[in-house]
């Protein structure tokens, strides 16, 4: 533990105020000037003694050069140091919440809010541009927001000089994969046009509540960004054009930045009402959040469990590797260009999307930390204690019979979002939580092997940022060999709490009941589950 510990002589550190893949942020107090800052403790994860000495110079070259900018809407470098053969980046202190958080702990923003966010965001942007310094990471987790409205940009401590290319010695991008370009995820260095794009990406995020390309998977979201078009904005209003003109995929026709300064600056003056209207205008985002720099730890835990519509579990891809081999995984991934494919793994090492991993979370089990945020349970009947014997639904839920061969029963309102050939997920239309159902066949017999090798291949794979397992050993369900994993871990979304249930069904097939809900909710929303295994039949 480094709390209490002198950094450089002047700067002890107080308390951890955000965790992330790239390092950890501390409140601290300069002892020379007699003020409080933010010092952010950079991980280094090279290898050799080569590698560690150019990812140091790298990121102290790149903080003094973000050290450079002078603008109200950028978070202040006050120092760059070198302690432990690591770089220690000494910043302004905000006392303020990520856009991340409000998001997820909110919902989404009205246009003329999100306008003047984006103007403010834009204007940084503009004076990190003229300075010759790029950000490339502009996200909600890197947009904190003071308690007077305004925002100001953090975390340049991976800016880069126009000269350099969009990868580090050891061919790793830096970002999130959300929230990078599609020439970035070509290979094609960043540029200013790439800034912009992230911008786009972020202000969709910011209105409708989640990124404009978000899938269950890091190499799923890469694909979409290169192939596919954003689904059209549902809340957008007047920010519909500039969101549109900052989302097109080439640069050289991307929106320039004065064109997308006088829209938002339209926007801002807007009259948004009812542009929020609809059955969506109210759902919990599901983007991750961070505490951002000066939020205290915990203020940021996640509101909504469930992946976006289309999205399955996390661990799906991984699931199917770890059952039917390294060879099904390779065909899986297939559909994504090579060059997605082979920045994956540099991405998720670089925090997965959105950080994708939030940087306040308190990774304790248990019980939730922080504050009560104001998620609930699903807003379904409550089940009695039991069914009235196996395969009953209690009162105000309906059976499922489902084509892949078995029932279930579901509370009133939910319904599949997802299909594929071995599984299926279901939820409400308030995504505080989903059921997965998973058929696919096991490379172990064992369950508790079965549930090992997922777990062991998706944190390979920097899946579950996060992650801190809670059980994974057998149980006995009814006599037949059943094992059970819980754990929670930091996606997009918000820290979320899984309970992952696997068994062998009386016809010989293997199965899995995989339930996500927040850590907030757990305790409140485990009564679904219980109905749910205690419902579920086979109906082969």
């Amino acid at each position: 533990m480094n709390e209490g510990r002198r950094i450089a002589g002047r700067y002890r550190l107080l308390e951890a105020v955000g965790r992330g893949g790239m390092g950890i942020v501390w409140r601290a107090h300069d002892e020379v000037l007699d003020r409080t800052v933010a010092v952010k403790e950079v991980l280094n994860r090279a290898v050799t003694d080569e590698e560690r000495e150019e990812f140091n110079r790298r990121t102290i070259r790149e903080a003094r050069a973000a050290g450079r900018l002078s603008h109200s809407s950028v978070v202040v470098v006050h120092d760059v140091i070198e302690e432990d053969g690591r770089p220690w980046i000494v910043m302004q202190f905000v006392q303020a919440r990520s856009l991340g958080s409000v998001l997820l702990e909110d919902g989404p923003l009205p246009p003329r809010r999100v306008a003047a966010i984006g103007l403010q965001v834009l204007g940084a942007l503009r004076a990190a541009h003229a300075a010759g310094i790029l950000h490339r990471d502009v996200k909600p987790e890197n947009v904190l927001l003071r308690p007077d409205g305004s925002a100001v940009l953090t975390d340049f401590g991976i800016a880069t000089m126009p000269d350099e290319t969009g990868f580090t010695s050891t061919g790793m991008v830096s970002g999130t994969p959300a929230f990078l370009p599609p020439e970035r995820l070509n290979g094609r260095p960043a540029t200013r046009e790439s800034d912009l794009w992230s911008l786009g990406a972020t202000i969709y995020t910011a209105v409708e509540g989640r990124p404009p390309f978000e899938r269950d998977s890091a190499i799923a979201t890469m694909a979409a960004v290169i192939h596919t078009e954003p689904d059209p904005p549902r809340h957008a209003g007047p920010l519909t054009p500039v969101i549109e003109g900052l989302l097109v995929k080439e640069p050289a026709r991307r929106m320039a930045a004065g064109t997308a300064e006088r829209l938002l600056k339209a926007a801002a003056g807007a009259d948004d009402a009812g542009a929020r209207s609809g059955p969506g205008a109210h759902a919990r985002a599901r983007s991750g959040s961070s505490t951002g720099i000066g939020a205290r730890s915990g203020q940021a835990t996640g509101n909504g469990a469930a992946p976006p519509p289309g999205a399955t579990s996390v661990l799906a891809p991984e699931r199917r590797a770890a059952r039917r081999g390294p060879r099904a995984h390779r065909r899986a991934a297939s559909p994504a260009r090579v060059a997605v494919a082979g920045l994956l793994c540099a991405v998720l090492a670089t925090g997965g999307w959105y950080g994708y991993r939030r940087l306040g979370g308190d990774t304790a089990t248990g019980s939730a930390s922080g504050p009560v945020a104001s998620a609930t349970a699903p807003t379904v009947p409550s089940p009695a204690a039991s069914a009235a014997g196996p395969g009953t639904a209690p009162e105000g839920w309906t059976t499922h019979v489902d084509p892949l061969g078995f029932s279930v029963a579901l509370p009133k309102g939910w319904s599949a979002f997802d299909r594929q050939a071995t599984r299926v997920s279901f939820h409400d239309s308030s995504r505080s939580g989903y059921l997965l159902v998973d058929l696919t066949k096991w490379t172990a017999a064992d369950p508790v092997e079965a549930l090992t090798d997922v777990e062991v291949t998706a944190r390979k794979k920097g899946l579950l940022p996060g992650y801190k397992r809670i059980r994974l050993g057998p149980v006995r369900e009814g006599g037949t060999p059943a094992a059970e994993w819980e754990f929670t871990y930091t996606p997009s979304y918000g820290r979320v709490r899984v309970l992952d249930h696997a068994f062998r069904l009386p016809d010989g097939r293997f199965a899995a009941l995989y339930w996500q809900t927040t850590d907030r909710t757990w305790t409140t929303t485990m009564s679904y589950f219980r109905v749910f295994l205690t419902t579920f039949m086979s109906n082969e």
